[in-house]
């Protein structure tokens, strides 16, 4: 078998007809639309003190030790993090940059049939290696090939191996929701004038809630980052997502590891007494 070279297409870039263009095109910046990275959709924030009534009087001494305590601190609900899957290997956008794609965002398209309410899977992607599951579906994911012709003929007639960029379809999917409740219980004790005493115990992330970043939302479909295919091998695989690639010798790859999350955001519970004088 021969070597298929196909650099003569990349070099092509910006020629053909325009409906090929993805968000990499200048004069379309419109598909690259979107969600912000650090976008949240719902935020809600309970911050709230409650002053505890006095038991005793002033003027006895065990009003010091009794009287003075209040409640307090701050309850965060908020929508997670918007994300799109990725792909820097070359299997996306290579009529343009080849594989060597490390300044625009290639963005994976979604598979026929599959809108982003199919491709998750309800999960967060956490404890994959237990019980848990990814939260994406790979099968739902696949290439934009173009067909040897295309571009108005600048894609040589024996090359299948030619991907265009996704239309759209940036952060099109969102973690889980974040959820996190600080609390502190304060006491103010008064010596004299000009000098107080307040303790203070905090416990931060009281319900010890887990929240977490996007799962891995690369993927890499061009494994060894090879620039020339064989002709007469198989472009795409088939059988992603079904737990094995029934075409192996396939020039890209399926997608392995993705929805898979494997950070947190948010930090355990954690407790502490503090004395602070005041003066």
């Amino acid at each position: 078998m021969s070597a298929l070279v196909s650099d003569q297409a990349r070099l092509l870039q910006g020629v053909g007809d325009d409906r090929h263009a993805g968000p990499a095109h200048a004069q379309h910046l419109r598909d690259a639309y979107g969600s912000s990275d650090f976008d949240r959709t719902h935020v809600i924030n309970f911050n709230y003190v409650f002053q505890m009534p006095k038991v005793l009087s002033d003027s006895l001494m065990a009003s010091k030790v009794i009287n003075g305590w209040a409640l307090q601190g701050i309850t965060i609900l908020q929508s997670g993090q918007p994300y799109s899957v990725v792909d820097y290997s070359g299997a996306v956008g290579s009529i343009f940059y080849g594989v060597a794609d490390g300044i625009t965002n290639p963005i994976v398209p979604l598979a026929p049939g599959c809108t982003p309410q199919r491709a998750k899977t309800g999960a967060s992607g956490a404890f994959t290696q237990g019980t848990g599951k990814p939260a994406l579906l790979a099968s739902c994911f696949t290439l934009p090939l173009l067909p040897p012709g295309d571009l108005n003929g600048g894609i040589p007639a024996n090359d299948s191996y030619e991907t265009n960029f996704t239309s759209g379809q940036r952060n099109i999917f969102r973690q889980s929701w974040q959820r996190r409740a600080d609390v502190s219980v304060v006491k103010d004790l008064q010596f004299k004038e000009k000098m107080n005493v307040r303790y203070s115990f905090d416990v931060f992330n009281l319900t010890n809630t887990t929240s977490f970043d996007i799962p891995i939302d690369n993927v890499t479909q061009n494994g060894g980052y090879n620039p020339y295919p064989v002709q007469g091998q198989a472009a795409a695989p088939t059988g992603c997502g079904q737990g094995s690639n029934t075409t192996p010798a396939s020039f890209f790859n399926c997608p392995t590891g993705l929805g898979v999350t494997t950070h947190a955001i948010s930090s355990p519970r954690q407790i502490q007494m503090s004395l602070k004088l005041q003066f």
